[in-house]
């Protein structure tokens, strides 16, 4: 029983690594702008389309961006996005490409990174068990560094 556990945990974090929807996997997926989709929506509640060809668990991380956006901010992304490209400055710019009057601009570089939507998770369970940023910034960074491409 205990070793069907311990299987079934390392499927789990197989997956999860693995990235969602059948992409290309978290370690092996491209970096960059040139990489993402991007698609416009009228605000943070409204989910662009192109997370349908995404899993359900994927699709609701996404959804709970709006909620942890401040925190997301303030996150580094381990996944390698942020070692060569400008363009990422947080794990933010992982589901946000852009926020303006004119509404949200997604892309969907987190839906293709396992490490990228583990971070979200994260940042969200341990917003929701009332931690400080100081507290989710240092969880996020003993729990993810060196878990990139780089490492």
């Amino acid at each position: 029983m205990r070793k069907q556990a311990l299987a079934a945990a390392g499927i789990a974090a197989l997956l999860l690594l693995s990235g969602c929807g059948g992409k290309e996997s978290a370690l092996s997926h491209q970096h960059g702008a040139d990489s993402e989709q991007y698609e416009t929506t009228s605000s943070i509640d409204v989910m662009p389309k192109l997370l349908s060809v995404y899993t359900d668990n994927t699709q609701a991380s996404y959804a709970a961006v709006g909620s942890v956006e401040d925190i997301l901010k303030e996150l580094k992304c381990y996944c390698g996005c942020m070692d060569n490209d400008k363009v990422h400055d947080s794990l933010h710019r992982c589901f946000i490409a852009e926020k303006n009057e004119d509404g949200v601009k997604w892309t969907d570089h987190g839906a293709q990174c396992g490490i990228c939507l583990s971070e979200l998770q994260d940042a969200k369970r341990l917003k929701e068990e009332g931690k400080s940023i100081e507290e989710i910034k240092t969880f996020i960074d003993n729990k993810y560094k060196g878990t990139g491409p780089q490492a």
